[in-house]
């Protein structure tokens, strides 16, 4: 296989390469970018005996490029950044890819609004759902947002007068480092319903105002900010007092596979979602309407990215799925001890078993479990909760049935 070497263009018209990318370029037999990005190359000189070649679908890429001993791929700004430099170092691992970064359209949308770069948050709705923009969505915010079709500054402005920040102010950045380069400013709440066409190439830079209304800012979302099955979904939420003490037991932590087993409506597995963007999250839920709920949820909060909806019934469910670092089991549809014994046997070393129970039943069922894998006793705790309630006008506290939780440790190295 090639040398790679990833050279970013930056904004600047024609690019502005430093010498290690015009090193790259003159040494390199073969040269892959889109037609625009080949044609911004016309008056670089010193790659002009390099084959060109359109750049390919990525999983292409490996045979087209076959032959050659050093490859040079050109990337739009930054390809370390939301770009193509990330996907090569996963594909040609022990291959050398270097990659040269050039100045980002964010940052260009940075120095033309006047926003220092840390100070915002940085979200990609790039071949991602427009709802994975809800879980941003909290007042006296700075939002650098980059688009495709689907999020266009009107559907952003829409999603934002939704979420009640219809005051917020949008700066659109438009063909960043173009002779026609423009900057135009609007309120979301007029932009909504506007009907203004913007280039194909632009970034767009929101600072949030408004009052907002459901989405959190910290753990433990109130329990009527969810969607739950009617009638029959009323008890099937995790309570947020329970849900706290289960975030806390289950420790989730970035670049973990984490299964919430018997997710209902997604209380728990909402919030390990929201909390742990960098996780990846499987609820895995039987019952039809629990499941519609869960994936309204999902978008609600804007997690579909790292929320994974699994239906179907534990532990058939979990066949496919890859071993998890932590697991929380919430409802076992009668299959607890199977249950247990597969996902102890899945968990991977250093991970957590954490299990509710709340009759007598499944508390024997978690107790003989313990025992059996003969590790370190398992933390143990109850929950017990109780909530403002009225009776003949008077203020009472009503209680709620207690909830038992158990956490285990799987050591990093089994004992014999």
């Amino acid at each position: 296989m090639p040398q790679i070497t990833v050279v970013g263009l930056g904004i600047c018209q024609p690019p502005l390469l430093s010498p290690q990318a015009l090193n790259a370029l003159s040494i390199c037999d073969c040269v892959m970018g889109s037609p625009r990005q080949l044609e911004s190359l016309a008056d670089v000189q010193t790659c002009v005996s390099a084959t060109h070649l359109h750049l390919p679908k990525l999983k292409q890429i490996t045979n087209d490029i076959k032959g050659f001993e050093r490859v040079v791929i050109l990337a739009s700004g930054d390809p370390l950044l939301f770009g193509i430099g990330k996907y090569l170092q996963g594909q040609f691992t022990g291959h050398t890819v270097t990659c040269i970064s050039g100045v980002s359209s964010v940052q260009g949308a940075c120095e033309l609004t006047g926003l220092s770069l840390q100070d915002a948050q940085l979200i990609s709705l790039h071949g991602r759902p427009l709802s994975n923009l809800n879980r941003y969505l909290q007042p006296n915010r700075n939002l650098l947002i980059l688009t495709d079709q689907n999020s266009n500054p009107q559907a952003i402005a829409q999603a934002l007068v939704a979420a009640n920040l219809g005051q917020s102010n949008l700066h659109v950045c438009e063909r960043l480092g173009y002779d026609d380069q423009n900057h135009r400013q609007f309120k979301a709440s007029e932009l909504a319903t506007s009907v203004t066409t913007f280039a194909d190439l632009h970034v767009t830079v929101v600072n949030t105002q408004g009052m907002g209304n459901v989405k959190p800012n910290f753990p433990g979302i109130p329990d009527a900010h969810f969607k739950t099955d009617g009638k029959s979904g009323k008890g099937l939420l995790t309570k947020r007092e329970v849900r706290l003490n289960i975030l806390s037991l289950v420790q989730a932590a970035p670049q973990e596979v984490i299964w919430d087993i018997g997710a209902g409506c997604g209380g728990v597995a909402i919030e390990l979602a929201l909390w742990n963007p960098l996780g990846s999250v499987y609820g895995i839920e039987h019952h039809d309407q629990r499941v519609a709920c869960l994936n309204a949820n999902k978008e609600a909060f804007g997690v579909s990215t790292n929320l994974h909806t699994i239906q179907g019934r534990a532990p058939d469910a979990l066949a496919e799925l890859d071993n998890p670092d932590k697991v929380f089991i919430g409802g076992s549809g009668g299959n607890l001890n199977a249950i247990l014994q597969l996902v102890w046997q899945r968990l991977k070393p250093g991970g957590r078993l954490v299990a509710s129970a709340v009759t007598e039943s499944t508390k024997t069922s978690l107790r003989e479990f313990s025992q059996h894998i003969a590790q370190d006793p398992a933390d143990y705790l109850q929950v017990a909760v109780s909530r403002h309630d009225t009776i003949a006008g008077q203020d009472l506290l009503r209680p709620a049935l207690p909830v038992t939780l158990m956490s285990w440790h799987k050591a990093l190295k089994e004992t014999h």
